[in-house]
Order: structure tokens, then sequence, then C-alpha cells
């Protein structure tokens, strides 16, 4: 039996998204009743043109969309950032990785005990590792459980946004060259960067600078990384085939063999 767990939030609008990139919207390209009177037109009462009326008919008094045009930022939602976004001089964008950097072995750890104006530090990595007795391999993919998404993700209103964008922990520099160090190829977190919120008041970037350095990828806005903390699993997270894409939404999903 394979187990299956789900690791992306929803792709929504009013989500809150990094600072300086655009955010989620939807709308309707067309509507079942809009359709259906244009079908009714050129074709009569076919079945067809009655299942576009059936909502209607039922009492509804909305329109009901077809299909939905989307506005996405390639780091809005749940997603992966390519070299590309770490390095203007580098040339893989997201269509050229590999299929297996998005999947393989992974780790996951616990590290919501570290208060978000805290740092990750090295020892709080081994913590989590040597208390499940786990231990990194080369080409392993990392994810972190900090309890933010859960505690602070909102939709709502303002300031369930900004608690989200500009309160959390995030990997020193330190802690950052050792993953890479123990050949970790891609860093997953349950917040909004792998960085502390505070780099974007400093601009040091120390996780970022490692991953364009050492050439890691990372994987931000991540959710039930509680569910594999602790825990050795295969990771699937493919991104979206965009040409030229300096990241890209992904749907990561935890394979557990039982």
């Amino acid at each position: 039996m394979v187990e299956l767990i789900d690791l992306a939030g929803y792709v929504e609008e009013g989500q809150p998204v990094y600072p300086g990139h655009e955010t989620t919207q939807f709308w309707p390209s067309s509507t079942h009743e809009a359709s259906g009177i244009v079908w009714k037109e050129q074709a009569g009462e076919t079945d067809s043109v009655k299942r576009k009326f059936r909502a209607r008919d039922q009492g509804s008094t909305e329109e009901h969309p077809v299909a939905r045009t989307m506005v996405v930022n390639e780091h809005g939602p749940t997603h992966v950032d390519a070299l590309t976004h770490l390095d203007p001089t580098e040339e893989r964008s997201i269509d050229k990785l590999g299929l297996e950097w998005f999947y393989g072995d992974a780790v996951g750890v616990d590290v919501s005990h570290v208060d978000s104006e805290d740092y990750i530090g090295v020892d709080d990595l081994k913590q989590s590792l040597d208390a499940n007795d786990l231990e990194l391999q080369e080409e392993d993919t990392i994810t972190m459980h900090t309890g933010h998404r859960e505690e602070n993700y909102g939709i709502e209103t303002p300031e369930e946004r900004h608690a989200y964008l500009h309160d959390y922990t995030g990997l020193d520099e330190e802690a950052a060259y050792w993953l890479a160090d123990q050949g970790v190829k891609n860093i997953g977190i349950d917040a909004p960067s792998i960085d502390h919120a505070d780099v974007m008041e400093t601009k040091e970037y120390p996780a970022h600078n490692m991953c364009a350095d050492r050439k890691v990828l990372n994987m931000e806005n991540m959710a039930n990384l509680d569910a594999v903390a602790g825990r050795r699993y295969t990771i699937c997270a493919f991104p979206l085939k965009l040409r030229d894409g300096t990241g890209s939404p992904i749907r990561p999903v935890a394979i557990i063999e039982n």
C-alpha cells in the first residue's frame, strides 16, 4: 500500500503573495448560461443546451463558469524557484531543469520549536534528525515544518496576509551551507521563504545566496509538512513546463510506502 500526502496549499484569490509579486486572480472566461444562449440560437433545444441551463432550472440565479482565466505569479502559491531566479548568469530556467530535481528521496524535519524571531540553525536540524534516527544523504530533498502556515495563513483580511508574509523563521547562513554540504538538492518550507522574514529589510538572503552558489533548489509556501516531519519518504513535486520560467507553482506530494 502507498500513502499519498498533499504538501501543497490552495491556489486561490486573496492568498498572501511575496511582496512585489503579482497577486493571484481568477475570472470567468465563459459561463454555462451565456454559452447556452448562443448554442440554443445555433442548434436549438439540444440535450447539451438543456444541460447548460440545469442549474438555472433548479432555481439558481448565479452564472456558472465553464472555464476561468487566471493570473498566477511563478512564485505566488506553493512553488519552486528555478536557478535563473537566483542568479541572472544562470541558464537553467524551470523548463531546463531535469525532472530528477523534483522527484526522489526526501526527509522531513520538525523545527516548529524555533520562534519566528529566531533563525533555524544547524543544531535545530540535527536535533530533529537525531530524534527520529534520520540521516541526510546525497541528492535528498529536505522539508522543514515550522508550523508557520497552519498558525498564520489566512486570506480574509489584510492583517492575516500581513502576518503570514512578515513574521516567520528561516535558515541562517551556517545551516543553509550545512545542508548543501550534506548533498541536499532541494529545500522546502511551510513559509513564504527559506530565508528569515528579516531579510526583507537587510536584503542579505543567506539561504538563497547559498542556493545560487551551490545550485540547490527551494520550495516555498508548502503545507502539511507536519505529516512528514520525522519521516523519510519519496517526494514528487513537478513544476509546470513554463518556457524560460523563473519558477513554477507545484503540487508536491509525499509518497510513503506502508
